[in-house]
């Protein structure tokens, strides 16, 4: 019974995707699909594999109650995200500059490259330095990775939209990206890694209106899952060197069944037998939060989304500043964890639903995933309606993988405080004003022309390369 609502939520997907698909409106670059990604993988696969944990551990009803959730807020989601209110605001959003400086792009590029190795290199265990020697200013500056992958983009857009190939920023694009996503599987991070490949995937084909075919859809979902497992099991491997050459070894000893395990498809046996429990994935914690918020532990109210402000107030500044909701999020877990935990907690992710359960049960659902519909449509609308800007090209290509951050993490805007607000919207927003306001900038740039007003994708859904 409990799984019948696990299976419904899988069929809305395969509805959804199929009158897509035959109606001609399919675009692989659509938010909706990695949202469905990180919601298939939790309350549908994670929902099936633990079933029996589950029902162990907090009892047939909660689990059906939570799966039934998981349903109608799906069918809530994709009712707001087609509603039309975010067609109506991306209508109201200000026009970016249809000018575009590729002397700009040339003058920043490398100093972001450079400036994203860096704090790469910081990570890298080959020779990292001792966290404790590093002042709080140069641990401040060594944040930004991220923009070693915007100036990817940058440069791949340039390379290719307009009617003027340029094959050097392409090609420079292309390869600050393979060497993005290489670094990041050596240090063990897959969100580093996967946002790779989809970005820049995405920005070089949307930079010149086209469709990926199938076969390069396929190819790209198993090199971002590949990436993903190669960036986890070198992070827990303990039988190769620490090294370039230990790293290259280990590719070569690469299990492909790991792929299978990282997304929860298949267990890993001496893994199973050692599991005490199975809160620590998102579906567990999901399943935790719904069964003591908010009988044993208070909701959060929302308090949490505070830190899309705060999060620019760097703790230089503000010292003592707070993480808003953690508070409660951690006693929540006191309360209904499993296992002994204390204040000073700092586990797994507890996904979307059990982030919106924290923030007011039933409403706080509603809600929250009304304004996460919104916004990916807005954003998606806003894309589509200037999509031939390379300003608007630049801005998609590293912005639509969020929707499944959305999903996975314990925040829907966990991306945006950790990541995006002060490593990618700093450099969007700059390059607005030049294109914009900077004569010199305008005289130098080439102009493109506006798409119709919410023109419909269908004609660059329909061509492919």
């Amino acid at each position: 019974m409990e799984l019948n609502y696990a299976y419904g939520t899988a069929a809305v997907m395969i509805i959804y995707f199929l009158i897509q698909l035959i109606s001609g409106k399919f675009d692989p670059f659509a938010p909706i699909w990695l949202f469905f990604v990180g919601y298939l993988q939790v309350y549908v696969v994670q929902a099936i594999s633990y079933h029996e944990w589950a029902l162990q551990a907090r009892g047939p009803d909660l689990v059906a109650a939570a799966n039934q959730r998981a349903l109608w807020a799906l069918i809530w989601f994709l009712f707001v995200y087609h509603c039309g209110i975010g067609n109506l605001a991306a209508m109201i959003l200000p026009k970016p500059p249809m000018a575009w400086s590729h002397r700009t792009v040339a003058t920043i590029s490398p100093v972001l490259i450079v400036w994203g190795l860096v704090c790469a290199g910081l990570l890298l265990r080959s020779g990292a330095e001792d966290p404790t020697e590093v002042s709080p200013e140069a641990s401040l500056l060594r944040s930004f990775p991220f923009v070693m992958l915007v100036a990817a983009n940058m440069l791949i857009v340039s390379g290719r939209a307009g009617d003027h190939p340029r094959p050097a920023y392409l090609w420079a694009g292309i390869i600050t990206a393979g060497l993005y996503v290489l670094i990041w599987m050596f240090n063990g991070k897959r969100s580093h890694s996967l946002i790779g490949v989809l970005s820049s995937i995405c920005s070089f084909y949307i930079s010149k209106l086209k469709r990926p075919s199938w076969p390069v859809i396929f190819t790209t979902a198993f090199c971002g899952l590949m990436a993903v497992a190669v960036a986890i099991n070198w992070r827990f491997d303990r039988v190769h060197e620490r090294s370039a050459a230990g790293f290259v070894e280990f590719l070569l000893d690469f299990d492909p069944n790991a792929v299978l395990r990282n997304f929860n498809i298949e267990d890993d046996e001496d893994e199973a037998r050692k599991a005490v429990s199975k809160e620590t994935e998102e579906y567990g914690g999901f399943l935790l939060m719904m069964d003591v918020v908010p009988f044993r532990s208070d909701y959060d109210y929302g308090v949490n989304y505070l830190r899309v402000f705060t999060t620019f107030i760097p703790r230089i500044i503000w010292t003592e500043k707070p993480l808003f909701g953690r508070e409660q999020w951690v006693k929540a877990w006191i309360a209904g964890s499993e296992l002994k935990r204390d204040m000073d907690f700092a586990g797994p992710a507890i996904s979307i639903l059990g982030a919106t359960q924290l923030n007011g049960g039933v409403w706080g659902t509603l809600i929250v995933m009304g304004c996460a519909a919104t916004l990916l449509r807005t954003t998606y609308a806003y894309f589509l309606r200037y999509r031939q800007v390379p300003l608007a090209q630049t801005f998609w290509g590293i912005s639509y993988y969020n929707a499944w951050f959305m999903v996975v993490n314990d925040d829907p805007l966990i991306w945006f405080y950790y990541n995006y607000g002060f490593t990618t919207l700093p450099i969007l927003v700059f390059l607005w004003f030049v294109n914009k306001f900077t004569p010199a900038a305008s005289r130098s740039a080439e102009p493109y022309t506006e798409s119709p007003p919410m023109a419909s994708y269908v004609d660059y859904s329909h061509s492919t390369v």
